[in-house]
C-alpha cells in the first residue's frame, strides 16, 4: 500500500498535478471513541510515513492535519469554510483519486462524505471519487489480541479491506485495482 501511494504521488507530482494528504493529528485531551490513543499530535506517528515524507516539500501538495477520522470534515476551519472544498474549487478537480489507511474507517468515511457533498453541489465540478484498491489497507486485530482488550473488536484485516471498499461502492465510489497514466490502448 505504502509502495503504491509513493509510485502514484511521484506520477502526480511528475505531472504537476495536485495532491492533498490527510494525516491524524489528535489531540491527546480529544479521544477518538471507540479507537484508543493514536497519531498524537506531535508525535512521529501523526506525521507521513518516512516513504512519503518529500511530499512536504512538493509545491502541489496540501497536507491536512486533521482530528477526525474524516478528511472531509476534519478540513472544516473554525469560520465554517472547508479547505477540501477550497482546495477541489481551485483546481477544477473533476476526479479524486482516494489512497489511504484505515480503507474501513478513514478511507470510507472521507469518501461517503464526499460523494455526499458532491451529490449537495458542494464540490462542483467534482464528478468521480475513485477508491484504488492497492493503495488502502487496514489494520488487524485477531480474536486472540481484542479478546484481552477491554471493548476491543475483532478486525481482520483483509476481509475489513474488503467491506470498506464494498461499502465505498454501495455509496456511489468508483473502485479501481489499478492506475496508470497511459493512453489508453486502441482496439
Amino acid at each position: 500500500m505504502i509502495k503504491e501511494s509513493e509510485r502514484l504521488a511521484r506520477l502526480f507530482c511528475e505531472k504537476k498535478r495536485p495532491i492533498i494528504g490527510f494525516l491524524d493529528s489528535h489531540h491527546p485531551d480529544k479521544p477518538e471513541e471507540p479507537y484508543p490513543p493514536h497519531c498524537i499530535a506531535g508525535t512521529d506517528e501523526a506525521n507521513l510515513v518516512p516513504a512519503l515524507r518529500w511530499l512536504e516539500n512538493e509545491p502541489n501538495v496540501t497536507i491536512r492535519r486533521k482530528e477526525c477520522f474524516d478528511g472531509y470534515l476534519g478540513s472544516t476551519e473554525d469560520d465554517g469554510s472547508n479547505v477540501f472544498v477550497d482546495w477541489v474549487k481551485k483546481n477544477q478537480i473533476k476526479a479524486i483519486l482516494v489512497v489511504g489507511i484505515c480503507t474501513d474507517i478513514c478511507v470510507l468515511d472521507f469518501v461517503c462524505s464526499t460523494l455526499s457533498a458532491r451529490n449537495l453541489g458542494f464540490l462542483t465540478p467534482l464528478k468521480d471519487v475513485v477508491v484504488y484498491s492497492r493503495g488502502c489497507a487496514t489494520f488487524d486485530v485477531p480474536i486472540q489480541v481484542a479478546k484481552n482488550i477491554k471493548g476491543a473488536l475483532v478486525h481482520p484485516q483483509e476481509f475489513m479491506h474488503h467491506v470498506g471498499l464494498y461499502m465505498a461502492k454501495q455509496r456511489g465510489a468508483k473502485i479501481a485495482s489499478e492506475v496508470s497514466f497511459d493512453a489508453p490502448k486502441k482496439l
